[in-house]
């Protein structure tokens, strides 16, 4: 008899639902979608009929007390994220949560305790920690094949466009995302970085503003210390047109590094030698993600993207922005 297949109730049938992590959990293998909610529903329904996920709804109480669903998806902009994970806990449900996974680190760790207190594993929708790369440079550096990590770099930069530089979206509203575009788009850089060094000991940031009519930094840098004594500095920058991706872990006898990260490319230099590593891309981006889901709820592996991992991240968007109150600098 095979394993037994994995339920979702998806909350927040956006976007990324549609494009990203729900063709995701279709191809994952041991996932079904049994119901979806968005306020208006009717903008979900297409999705819905597609795919033959039986409920569509604009109730995400539905969703939560659905019988038949094991894990709700927090899919939503982060504002509401602490109180649907709440419910969830509440209501027995495992949970999957979008990141950021909060509007600060405070939310997240009620989040945190609710689950624990309720039995449910939480989990946080960082998915580039699994993605192929960046689990080939976890494994070279548990090896010691670049020596003990020394100094890392991430410079993240997107050109404006007027649907995220000058307030045409929920990202660039500081009051729903937490923090704009660096919070949404430079997190999963500094999450990955976090499952490669891991926690961070200290953390300074400064930012700017730069572009007419923004309500958020659109230019962040960030030095991290970490716990093993490697430094990292990090640099999101949506403001000058730029565009690059870049990644870096450099040892005592070695260098890791991605020109773009997102290229599923990377490569090992030690001395003269030097080794290209390049891997075929999932062919939906949170596959990996959802199909370690899968694992850890059927007991076969520790959850390693926990709620506890997003909460360190969230400490160093803090940090850099500055957040105290749940509204982004």
């Amino acid at each position: 008899m095979g394993e037994k297949i994995l339920s979702w109730g998806i909350i927040g049938c956006g976007d990324v639902v549609e494009k990203k992590s729900g063709p995701s959990i279709l191809l994952a293998g041991n996932s079904r979608i049994v119901g979806v909610m968005r306020r208006e529903a009717e903008k979900a329904r297409p999705f819905a009929q597609e795919h033959g996920i039986p409920l569509c709804t604009d109730s995400a109480e539905t969703i939560l007390h659905h019988p038949e669903v094991d894990i709700v998806y927090v899919a939503t902009p982060p504002v509401h994220h602490k109180a649907y994970v709440l419910a969830a806990a509440a209501a027995g449900k495992h949970v999957l949560v979008e990141k950021p996974m909060g509007m600060h680190a405070g939310e997240d760790e009620e989040m945190v305790d609710a689950c624990r207190a309720a039995g449910v594993e939480l989990f946080v929708a960082y998915y580039r920690r699994f993605h192929p790369q960046v689990m080939k440079m976890r494994q070279l550096i548990g090896q010691g094949s670049i020596g003990r990590p020394v100094l890392a770099s991430i410079d993240y930069a997107q050109p404006p466009a007027p649907d995220t530089a000058w307030g045409g979206g929920w990202r660039v509203q500081p009051a729903v995302s937490g923090g704009g575009l660096f919070v949404d788009v430079v997190s999963h850089r500094i999450d990955a970085m976090l499952s490669l060094l891991g926690a961070p000991a200290e953390v300074i940031g400064c930012r700017g503003t730069f572009l007419p009519g923004s309500d958020v930094a659109d230019v962040v840098t960030v030095a991290l210390r970490f716990e093993n004594g490697a430094l990292c500095a990090v640099c999101g920058d949506f403001a000058t047109g730029r565009s690059a991706d870049r990644f870096m872990i450099a040892g005592t006898e070695g260098v890791i590094g991605a020109e773009r990260l997102d290229s599923h490319a990377f490569t090992l230099r030690r001395g003269d030698e030097r080794e290209e590593f390049a891997f075929e891309c999932d062919t939906a981006p949170h596959l990996g993600l959802i199909r370690h889901i899968e694992r850890a709820l059927a007991g076969q592996v520790a959850n390693a993207s926990s709620g506890r991992a997003g909460l360190l991240t969230d400490r160093v968007l803090d940090e850099s922005l500055s957040r105290r109150a749940g509204i982004g600098a």
